[in-house]
């Protein structure tokens, strides 16, 4: 009752507060009960509070009150029958008829129950929302022009500072150019203004400024990047002119959703970025965007299994072999995919496993938790509040509870400003650059057509270079062979599902390499199909098509363009386009030609803006690293914006001659830096890479440097014990312990048994008056101890840091390797196709992409130390080896090289085996 009076008070306006009653069938005397539901309603009557009745649902039937059980376990991270569950399964959408039969068992009186079920639809309809009038539904929502500085027409400000910026980003043109660029622009412009954006660009623009204020990368992406404004406002890089590409791809009077505006910043400085915008704009119209995370496979098979109390060894087996595959899907894929081979003839006979099977799968697409999306931030009005629910994100700044999928209904702003390593990586490679060289680099106002970098990126050597360093793409590159920088916006454009799907790579690649003549079905097409040898690649060439042949405006062609994946336009566009394109004077065969590439085109095609907008930073990081090997190098180690493991990025610093150099307590850093020495340039590694090692202690060492020994080290830095013995087992205190010369007195060896000497009792404090107790004196260093080999030195380094820094990891392994024959992957290129081989190594990469036959290929990277060997299973080699593909780490395969270009060659494996195990057996019977 007194927690009543408290809301009494607290609501003072009348219907402001109701009582709830529930009636969930529990037994007697616990929440949920009819007795507890009908004194809750007494409750009410007594204080002259209206009372509503509610089922308290939780899911739609009774039948996923065991989903619901599971998803408790996963919230509690405690087995089922640990922690207490929900009582029955009751807690669902109950019909109509049914609430009511509840009401009268509760109020024990027909006419009561029938207020009582008034009173709950009574207070339903006062919390209903009309869209339109009350949320402004699809009404764009903008910041204020005084939140912006404006005073003036917003359109006369954005026309202005367009203008304004022609001689920025045309300098030297010609009077056609310009005259091009003019008529452009004012098109953009009117149809701005007609759709009422002006605002919504002015606000990205200033967002773009503010970025480039704060002196961090910034690069547009998406369809954005077809956009003369964009470019011209600075938010774009990516001149569209030049590139061929089409506003109306982007936006147009023909559709009047809010554009989509992606800007790619430094990883790093994100954060930073996000709390630079509310400051800017306040926080009453500024929020962080949320998103549902979901169950996949992966995650519903290991929230069953500890729901079910199963070792956490068997889930991790289990899940290991689940790639990528829907958890709806299951039982399903343990019948075709050979890994799951075993799983699926132990739960033939396992009840329990046969439940993990269908927990599993009732989980597929269930949200498992809301949390920050990676790039969105809402900009909207002062009234923004008022129409989202927020949640504290991890960042501690607002987080709205809507998803992406309700922004362009809400009317909202979401501006996707995403952190990309990349970006982060390159910043700091110039940032490298400029302290140790002294030079001031702008990598955007970099030339783009360096033949040097055209002839870096020919070799297929593309590991950490944007967009390309992938097995399936370094492979095209080897059939590509680019020249120029468009040639980089085609196969970043043709490397995606769709135009794989759709067998375009083929023709184009043949028509490039004069291997067929390119078919461009009408010589009208000819001009908007030559930079792609008659194969539709682009949107835009699409719309360019459907307006050649038809007359339509491209605002229409991009409209049309959109519905052919609609069964119920298509029969409608095809008359259109059949009846426009005759009286044009296009002959049937044409015609029919034509449109069966534009109805097959829909699912195929790729946005050339997209393509162009990422073929920027491919460029400029291959630009980079041509030359400017080092400081790239520490930079992509530094960030790690690629898709393969740091390990690998040493192996491609050996292999362009970059030097190495291992983690210091005295010369270490958080970051990887480009270090100079009496013995040349080299990285010299990141403390940040041992692991265990704590934020203060890494703050200390870096504070602290230099040391004078050992117990200095250990007095000042203060590490833990577990830190100490793992930086002298990977030679960082070495200098320190003054055994880093070849001619040392003692080795690593004696320096553990100092280390773990002095390290058993914790260091005293220090006292700044006294001198420190000299433990680290080489005559007080134990003599005699073994010095571990060189094997043994990479196995700890694997251990404590994730990489091989003193030697690759497949040396320890080489006589077995030699005596098999193995080939190493810089040989596989010198060989002719058909050739049988056998490679081994550190497994990178494995990929499953979409086939366009619909069966699943296994693409699996090596690493040798010498580069990467990319290998191929098809149905027969997975049977023989699936369980190794996911799991194994060091892998033999065998099979037949497969040219597919003048540097492109990979493996057609026949079969895998565990490296290690063919190791251990050969030692054993050596021994």
């Amino acid at each position: 009752m007194q927690i009543l009076r408290t809301w009494t008070k607290a609501l003072t306006k009348p219907g402001s507060l109701v009582i709830e009653v529930t009636n969930h069938l529990t037994e007697p005397g616990t929440i949920g009960s009819e007795e507890h539901a009908r004194a809750m309603y007494q409750l009410a009557k007594s204080a002259n509070i209206p009372a509503v009745i509610s089922n308290a649902a939780r899911y739609l039937t009774p039948d996923d009150a065991l989903t619901a059980d599971v998803l408790d376990s996963a919230r509690h991270l405690e087995p089922l029958g640990v922690f207490l569950l929900q009582p029955n399964a009751q807690a669902w959408l109950k019909p109509q008829n049914q609430m009511a039969q509840l009401a009268l068992e509760i109020t024990e009186s027909t006419s009561e129950s029938v207020r009582l079920m008034t009173a709950t639809a009574e207070l339903a309809e006062l919390c209903y929302l009309d869209p339109v009038p009350d949320c402004g539904w699809g009404q764009p929502k903008t910041p204020e022009q005084s939140a912006l500085g404006i005073i003036e027409n917003p359109f006369e400000v954005l026309w202005q500072k367009a203008h304004a910026a022609i001689d920025w980003r045309y300098p030297n043109a010609k009077a056609a150019v310009l005259a091009q660029v003019q008529h452009r622009l004012s098109k953009e412009l009117i149809a701005i203004n007609q759709l009422g954006f002006a605002t919504y660009f002015l606000t990205v623009a200033d967002v773009a400024q503010m970025i480039r204020d704060m002196n961090v990368r910034i690069a547009a992406r998406g369809s954005g990047a077809g956009s003369l404004t964009n470019y011209l406002l600075g938010i774009s890089g990516v001149d569209p002119i030049s590139e061929g590409l089409l506003f109306e791809r982007f936006l147009s009077t023909e559709r009047s959703t809010l554009p989509d505006i992606d800007i790619d910043v430094e990883s790093a400085r994100r954060h930073d970025i996000y709390r630079n915008i509310f400051r800017r704009y306040g926080g009453e119209r500024v929020t962080l965007l949320s998103m549902q995370s979901t169950y996949r496979g992966r995650g519903a098979l290991r929230d069953s299994g500890m729901a079910l109390g199963l070792p956490e060894e068997q889930i991790d087996e289990i899940a290991k072999n689940m790639w990528r595959f829907s958890a709806r899907n299951f039982r399903r894929e343990m019948a075709e995919k050979p890994e799951l081979e075993n799983f699926a003839q132990l739960a033939e006979g396992d009840r329990k496993l046969n439940l993990l099977i269908d927990i599993t799968q009732r989980l597929d697409r269930l949200p498992r938790h809301i949390s920050m999306h990676p790039c969105g931030v809402i900009l909207g009005n002062s009234e923004l509040l008022n129409l989202t629910p927020t949640e504290p994100s991890g960042l501690g700044l607002p987080m709205s509870q809507f998803d992406k999928d309700d922004m362009d209904p809400m009317g909202f702003l979401k501006l996707d400003v995403l952190g990309v390593r990349m970006q982060s990586a390159m910043a700091y490679t110039i940032k490298e650059i400029a302290r140790t060289k002294k030079e001031t680099l702008n990598l955007d106002a970099v030339p783009k057509d360096d033949p040097d970098v055209f002839k870096m990126i020919r070799t297929t050597n593309t590991l950490g270079i944007f967009q390309i360093e992938s097995p399936g793409q370094r492979e095209l590159t080897g059939k590509h062979q680019p020249t120029e920088f468009n040639d980089l916006t085609l196969q970043i454009s043709l490397f995606r599902p769709g135009p794989m799907k759709g067998n375009m790579i083929k023709p184009y690649l043949d028509g490039r390499h004069k291997l067929i003549e390119p078919d461009y079905i009408h010589q009208d097409l000819r001009p908007i199909l030559e930079e792609s040898y008659g194969v539709v690649v682009f949107h835009e060439q699409l719309m360019r098509i459907m307006q050649k042949m038809t007359g339509c405006t491209l605002a229409r062609a991009d409209e049309m363009r959109r519905q052919l994946g609609k069964s119920d336009r298509i029969d409608r566009l095809r008359s259109y386009f059949q009846q426009s394109a005759r009286a044009r004077g296009y002959n049937a065969k044409v015609i029919e030609r034509v449109w069966s590439i534009i109805e097959g085109f829909g699912s195929f095609g790729f946005c050339k803006a997209h393509g162009a907008a990422f073929a920027v930073p491919t460029y400029q990081s291959a630009w980079l690293k041509t030359h400017y090997p080092t400081e790239f190098i520490a930079g992509l180690l530094t960030h790690d914006p690629g898709m393969y493991p740091r390990r690998l990025l040493l192996a491609e610093a050996r292999r362009l001659g970059v030097k190495l150099l291992p983690i210091d307590v005295n010369l270490s850093s958080a970051e990887y830096t480009v270090e100079t020495s009496s013995t040349g340039v080299g990285i010299r590694m990141a403390l940040t890479e041992v692991s265990g090692i704590s934020n203060p202690e890494l703050q200390r060492i870096i504070t602290e440097q230099p040391f004078r020994d050992i117990s200095d080290f250990y007095l000042r830095a203060r590490p833990s014990r577990r830190t100490l013995e793992k930086l002298a087992l990977i030679g960082a205190l070495d200098s320190v312990a003054g055994i880093d010369s070849e001619d040392a007195k003692h080795n690593r060896g004696d320096l553990m048994v100092l280390v773990r000497q002095i390290s058993s009792k914790p260091a005293p404090k220090q006292d700044l008056n006294q001198l420190s107790f000299e433990l680290g004196k080489l005559d007080l260093m134990p003599t005699g101890n073994q010095k571990p080999t060189k094997a043994e030195t990479v196995r700890q380094e694997l251990a404590i840091t994730g990489m091989d820094v003193t030697d690759h990891q497949l040396e320890e392994f080489q006589e077995l390797l030699d005596e098999l024959g193995v080939v190493r992957a810089q040989e596989l290129v010198s060989l002719r196709s058909n050739t049988e081989v056998l490679v081994a190594g550190v497994r990178i990469a494995t990929q499953t992409p979409p086939m366009r036959s619909g069966k699943r290929v296994v693409f699996v990277s090596l690493d040798d130390g010498t580069g990467c060997a990319d290998a191929t299973f098809f149905d027969e080699a997975q049977r023989r080896c699936a369980h190794l593909l996911f799991q194994n780490r060091l892998l033999l395969i065998s099979g037949k090289t497969r040219r597919t270009g003048v540097r492109g060659v990979s493996i057609l494996a026949e079969n895998a085996w565990d490296l290690r195990a063919l190791w251990l057996e050969r030692k054993q019977k050596a021994s």
